[in-house]
């Protein structure tokens, strides 16, 4: 009598399954242009605190030594940084370089004769995220994120 039940249970067919697995990826379709913006949103809020926290070390480094040249401080943070932080675009890549042409990283320059650092951010498409231009003891930032919000 207890299995009577589970006989009366029809089996499901190959065309049920593939009609679930259309629904399902019709559904993900569907939803997905809001999940990628959602993680581009989620990629660019990790550059501008990558870019903040670049900031402030170069900042610090500066405050300690004044005599510091540009170069050298640069070369200590990006070795400092990089061994704790992570690209938001790829995992493999370091999150700050010297290479200027890099997609989804941080690029780092520097100039010793005009005293500043300039932290430039590029996405994985090679678009321009985001500059920072360290001339201690200020800097200026500029964030595409920011003119996307206005």
């Amino acid at each position: 009598m207890k299995f009577e039940f589970f006989s009366k249970i029809k089996k499901i067919t190959a065309i049920e399954l593939s009609v679930l697995a259309l629904a399902l990826i019709a559904a993900g379709v569907y939803f997905s242009p809001g999940f990628i913006h959602k993680q581009e949103v989620m990629k660019a809020a990790k550059i501008k605190s990558a870019n903040a926290v670049f900031t402030s070390k170069i900042l610090e480094e500066f405050a300690q030594n004044k005599n510091a040249k540009p170069s050298a401080v640069a070369q200590k943070v990006l070795e400092e940084l990089n061994q704790t932080s992570k690209n938001p675009y790829n995992k493999k890549a370091p999150a700050y370089t010297f290479d200027v042409s890099c997609k989804g990283c941080n690029s780092v320059e520097y100039d010793d004769s005009l005293s500043m650092v300039i932290l430039t951010t590029y996405n994985k498409k090679g678009e321009l995220m985001a500059r920072t231009v360290i001339k201690p003891p200020s800097f200026v930032t500029y964030n595409k994120n920011d003119e996307d919000n206005k």
